[in-house]
């Protein structure tokens, strides 16, 4: 139960930013158009007319900044929450000023 506990505050201690930018997934040769609704160094909260199961790896384009590894960590209603795989350092140059608000 601690180790649950645990994971749960390493997963929420990047600050989150309420956002609406325009996004877009791909997964494998397939693009589709997402809405991010809010963002940390760490992932995101998106919204994709597509069904992805949890753990399943795709990469996001959120604004028009690079593509970012990510991994669905959860899917409810159209919603879906995704965990970056690279470092919050690397995810904060990716995003540059707006990064900086995530600090």
């Amino acid at each position: 139960m601690v180790d649950k506990i645990e994971r749960e505050f390493q997963r929420r201690r990047s600050n989150r930013q309420n956002v609406l930018l325009k996004s877009s997934v791909s997964v494998g040769s397939y693009n589709f158009e997402a809405t991010a609704y809010d963002l940390s160094l760490r992932g995101a909260k998106i919204k994709l007319n597509l069904p992805l199961e949890r753990g399943a790896d795709f990469q996001i384009i959120i604004k028009n900044y690079r593509q970012i590894p990510s991994k669905v960590s959860w899917a409810k209603n159209g919603f879906m929450g995704l965990e970056f795989s690279y470092p919050p350092e690397k995810v904060k140059k990716i995003f540059g000023t707006i990064g900086d608000r995530l600090d």
